[in-house]
């Protein structure tokens, strides 16, 4: 496990601390729980090729529900890029609507095609396929700013030499993704979700997106970053939040306003490294 001081693009390597649970920060007040998904499969024909994916939502979608989780799905034609751009500026890209969509619920989804700090959607809109973490996303900052946590079912979208360019620009609590390409199965999202009742989200997101279907088959390199206001923190909430828990699904809070530059915080990262893009 890593843990890293960021201040613009300035690190600073420290070793694991043991933190006690009672450095946490206590949330002000539990937050509903709700999620927003967009998961593209179709990249045929659609302005934005690619190979086509298998569903892996829908599962997780149902498992949420079960659990009194609330929130959207919205797959391939009505998935569009503008869900997840900044929409205070558009400085970060025109028509961006995430302060409706994926930056107004708690938990923001996507999964289908990536690369190291960008997402791609399965259908063009408006000139538009890929979405960049910095230069057109701010999940929980700016407007919206709802978004606590971020799962990335995509290839690289999390590749450590990317995350301070990058996925850092989002100021979550964690965000969960791969170093690498995966090959990922129907339900493994869902079992991931299940996990968290009994699990921390770093444990449970690194055991069970590990494995590739089938037998013989290689190994994904999951990974999990977590931020935090200072060391003492992000050690805390990476070995402490989970989805099923109710404690600590508020937003970040703090973060910068529109166009503004972001405060200093701290970030920790835990990779089962099988290979990187």
């Amino acid at each position: 496990m890593y843990c890293l001081r960021h201040w613009w693009y300035m690190r600073y390597l420290c070793g694991l601390l043991l933190v006690s649970l009672s450095l946490l920060h206590a949330p002000p007040a539990l937050a509903q729980a709700t999620y927003y998904i967009d998961e593209s499969t179709d990249f045929t024909g659609n302005g934005c090729p690619n190979s086509d994916l298998n569903d892996v939502t829908s599962s997780l979608r149902g498992a949420l529900d079960a659990t009194g989780w609330s929130g959207s799905r919205f797959v391939n034609a009505l998935a569009w890029p503008q869900d997840f751009i900044e929409s205070c500026s558009s400085s970060f890209g025109a028509g961006g609507l995430d302060d409706i969509f994926a930056d107004s619920r708690t938990l923001s989804v996507y999964a289908g095609h990536g690369n190291r700090g960008l997402i791609q959607f399965g259908f063009r809109r408006d000139n538009r396929c890929i979405v960049d973490f910095s230069s057109n996303m701010r999940l929980g900052s700016m407007a919206g700013a709802r978004s606590g946590f971020a799962m990335w079912v995509t290839s690289c979208t999390l590749n450590t030499d990317s995350l301070v360019a990058k996925a850092n620009f989002q100021w979550e609590r964690q965000q969960f993704g791969y170093h690498n390409s995966p090959s990922v199965k129907d339900d493994q999202p869902r079992d991931f979700y299940r996990r968290t009742s009994s699990s921390n989200n770093k444990n449970a997101w690194l055991n069970e997106m590990e494995d590739k279907p089938g037998w013989f088959t290689g190994d994904n390199s999951p990974i999990v970053v977590t931020y935090g206001r200072d060391q003492a923190e992000c050690l805390a909430l990476h070995n402490f939040l989970a989805l099923r828990n109710p404690t600590g699904r508020t937003p970040r809070g703090g973060g910068p306003a529109c166009e503004q530059p972001q405060p200093a915080f701290w970030y920790c990262w835990t990779l089962r490294n099988n290979g990187g893009c």
